[in-house]
This record gives C-alpha cells, sequence and structure tokens, in this order.
C-alpha cells in the first residue's frame, strides 16, 4: 500500500500557486488543504459530479409539458390563371404561417422516472468518485511529508554525530601534541571526522530533495522557500490498534469507491427498467392552433387581421405508440442491460474483495511496523549506551579508533534503524486513520 501511495503521488497534477512568504513552514494540514482546493484532477472530477448534476436536474424536467410556437414566411412568384378570364397573368403570392403547440407525456413505461432515478444514481457515482480522489490525495502528500520529517530527524541525529567526533578530533590534537597518543591517532579521527561530514551533506541533500519533491507535488514555484513544520510525534508504545475487523466493516459501509460502486449498481437497474419500458405503449396528449395568411396582389380589399382571424385552427389529440417488431432491437437491449447489471454487480463485489485486501494488508503492514518499532528502539538504546561506553574508554586511551568508529557506525544505524521504524508506523497509523474515517492530523 506504502509504495502504490509513493507511485499515486507522482501523477498528481495541482494548481499553481506561490507561497505567501518567504521561509513558511506548512503544517500536514496546510499541506492537504491546499492540494484539495488546488488539484486538478480533483476539479476535473468535480465537473464531472456538476455535469451529471445538470443531467439528472434536465432528466426531471422531462415530465413537463413541451410547449413549442413556429411561424414562417413565404414569397412565390410565376404564372397564375385569372379565375375570371382564365387568362394567365404574372402573379406574387406571399403566405405566412403560425403556430404553437403543446405536449404532455401520459405515460411512456415508466421510462422518464427511471431515467431520473439513473442520473440520479449516476450524479451521486460522480460526487463519491470526487471523495476518493481528495482521499487519495490526503494519503500521498501525507507519505511525502512523513519522507521529509524522517530526513528531518535522519539529519539532526548526523549532525549530533558529527559535533560529537569533532571534539575527539580537538581532544586527539591536544592530546598528540602532549606526546600522548601516536599522530595516527589524529588522522584516523579525522577520517572519521570527514567521512561525517560527508554523510551530513548527503543528508541535507536528501532533505532538500524531499522538500521539493512535496512542493513540486504541490506544484509550489519557489521551492527553495517551502519548509514544513515539525511536530514532535506521540510515543507509540502505548497505542493499540484497531481490529481489522471493525476498521472493515466501517469501510464498507463509508468509504467512496464502495459507494459509487452502489450507486453505479442502482444505475445499470434502473438501465434494466428503462429497456423494458420500451416494450411497453406508450401514450401522449398534445393540444396545438395554427393559422395562416395568404396575400397575391389580385385579392381586393386584403385584411391581414381578418385573414389571420379566420383561418385559424385548433386541435387536441392523443398519440398512441405501440411497438410490435423493431427488428428485435429493444429486447437486444433489455439483454445488454441485463449484462450490464451483472457486470456492474461484479464491479461492486471487486470493489469490497479490494478494499477488504487493503485493509488486511494495512493491518498486517502495521502490527508489522509497530514490532519493528519496539525492537528498533530497544536496539537503538543498547547502542546508544555501548558507544558511551565505548566513547569513555576511548577518551581514557582503553580503545584504538578503530574499535570507537565501530561503535559510532553501528550507533548510528541503530538510530537510522530506529527512525525509520517510527515514521513507517506513523504512517501505517495514518493509513488505518483513514480507513476508519478519521482525518489526517498531526
Amino acid at each position: 500500500m506504502y509504495i502504490f501511495l509513493l507511485a499515486l503521488t507522482s501523477t498528481v497534477s495541482l494548481g499553481a500557486q506561490e507561497a505567501e512568504s518567504p521561509k513558511t513552514a506548512w503544517t500536514l494540514e496546510q499541506c492537504i488543504e491546499y492540494a484539495r482546493v488546488n488539484n486538478i484532477a480533483l476539479k476535473r472530477q468535480k465537473l464531472n459530479a456538476d455535469y451529471a448534476k445538470n443531467r439528472y436536474e434536465q432528466s426531471k424536467l422531462e415530465l413537463l409539458p413541451s410547449l413549442n410556437a413556429s411561424s414562417n414566411y413565404n414569397m412565390t412568384s410565376g404564372k397564375a390563371p385569372d379565375p375570371n378570364s382564365f387568362q394567365l397573368f404574372d402573379v406574387t403570392i406571399q403566405t405566412s404561417n403560425y403556430s404553437i403547440s403543446s405536449s404532455v407525456p401520459v405515460f411512456q413505461g415508466l421510462t422518464i422516472r427511471n431515467t431520473i432515478k439513473k442520473n440520479e444514481s449516476d450524479w451521486k457515482a460522480a460526487i463519491e468518485d470526487a471523495q476518493k480522489v481528495e482521499n487519495d490525495i490526503a494519503l500521498a502528500i501525507t507519505s511525502y511529508y512523513a519522507q521529509v520529517l524522517f530526513n528531518k530527524e535522519l539529519l539532526a541525529a548526523a549532525k549530533l554525530q558529527l559535533e560529537t567526533v569533532n571534539q575527539q578530533v580537538e581532544r586527539t590534537e591536544r592530546l598528540v601534541q602532549a606526546g600522548t597518543l601516536a599522530e595516527g591517532s589524529l588522522l584516523e579521527i579525522k577520517s572519521i571526522a570527514a567521512r561525517e561530514a560527508l554523510n551530513v551533506t548527503q543528508l541535507e541533500n536528501s532533505l532538500r530533495l524531499s522538500l521539493i519533491d512535496l512542493a513540486l507535488a504541490l506544484n509550489l514555484e519557489s521551492v527553495e522557500q517551502f519548509d514544513v513544520v515539525s511536530p514532535t510525534l506521540p510515543d507509540f508504545t502505548g497505542m493499540e490498534l484497531a481490529e481489522g475487523s471493525l476498521v472493515l466493516d466501517y469501510a464498507l459501509d463509508n468509504l467512496p469507491q464502495i459507494k459509487a460502486a452502489e450507486y453505479r449498481t442502482e444505475s445499470s437497474i434502473k438501465d434494466l427498467q428503462i429497456a423494458k419500458g420500451y416494450l411497453l405503449p406508450s401514450l401522449s396528449v398534445g393540444a396545438g392552433w395554427s393559422t395562416f395568411v395568404t396575400k397575391h396582389k389580385k385579392l381586393q380589399d386584403f385584411d391581414f387581421g381578418e385573414s389571420f382571424k379566420d383561418n385559424g385552427s385548433q386541435y387536441v389529440g392523443f398519440n398512441l405508440y405501440i411497438p410490435i417488431f423493431n427488428g428485435l432491437s429493444t429486447r437486444t437491449s433489455v439483454k445488454n442491460a441485463k449484462i450490464g447489471v451483472l457486470n456492474s454487480q461484479l464491479a461492486l463485489e471487486q470493489e469490497r474483495l479490494t478494499l477488504r485486501k487493503e485493509i488486511q494488508q494495512a493491518s498486517a503492514d502495521a502490527d508489522a511496523a509497530f514490532r519493528q518499532y519496539l525492537a528498533a528502539q530497544s536496539a537503538v538504546d543498547s547502542y546508544r549506551e555501548s558507544f558511551r561506553y565505548t566513547e569513555k574508554r576511548y577518551n581514557v586511551g582503553m580503545v584504538n579508533v578503530v574499535d570507537y568508529n565501530v561503535a559510532k557506525s553501528e550507533y548510528m544505524k541503530a538510530e537510522a534503524d530506529f527512525l525509520q521504524a517510527k515514521y513507517t508506523y506513523f504512517l501505517r497509523l495514518k493509513i488505518l486513520d483513514f480507513y476508519q474515517g478519521k482525518p489526517i492530523v498531526l
């Protein structure tokens, strides 16, 4: 899961906005909120939800009567017979038509109402998809943030070791000048100090790169001025992990990927009902009014208003449509809709199985990380005491530089292992918090 999150963060695309002031230290909550506001993928998903909402609202309006008006004007020229002399003459005829009509659906096999419910389910699924993107962003940013904190602590430990070695260099120089130690001891301790200085430089670079990674994930322009707050993490030894079954029960009922799959299943069921509705007759009621006006130069005493009124007509009627045979296309649509229902049900089951595996893996990882944390804590305590004892013996000349360096290296490795175990366990806990619906905070 952790590797997946790191891979996911490489594709996170966020809106551009520069930090407001130089050297501003961001909290984890600020980073997550900034990403939620500016993430382009999330913005696009929210637009998809808005589009689905518009379709849902429009489908509800399909229950209302339709009302349309039309008008056209035509002018024709040519030969026409005189009704009195029956001789042909040139004539120009002007014709105008006007109409207004309305139609009300009475019964459409419930296709309109089922379409409304389908579009509502699609809209809700789109909302849940957007929520899942938000959750993925929060987890991704948390993993980057944890890496920065780990590098900071590792660098602080390395600087402390360098300071200790530099003190040993000064002490050894005084002993060499006094003739108590051979010059070779000074050269050896200086080489150790040089190696520690190199290690500090490498860790500084690692910290800088991890900060740049987080800043680039946020798409900040001034990455050099970006920093994060280093909170004091709690002691994890007394914490109890939530039971995997309880976490799974909550996740199956509340996580957006499950809800989205459930809504898509509901949508596919409505698709089936819509397809079946087209097998039934449909009935609608229509009403309208129309008139026309015709004028040509042979027409005496033409009155537009009178002609408009006299030529008017209205109608009221029923339109009954009975499907009989259409190449079995409707029945094929029903079969395909049934397949769609089965497919969405399988997709829902797959989401549940995937979530079950993820939570089981997260619980196992958290348990293993906790055991590793306890073991690393015990180890670093032991190596710290061992190094202090060796350092005291080195100061009185009872051990040589080689033994001192071995003890120091073992202690540094144990310190690094402990820090790694601590932040790995921290991240595992945050993943379990996420599955339980808890906000990711420090």
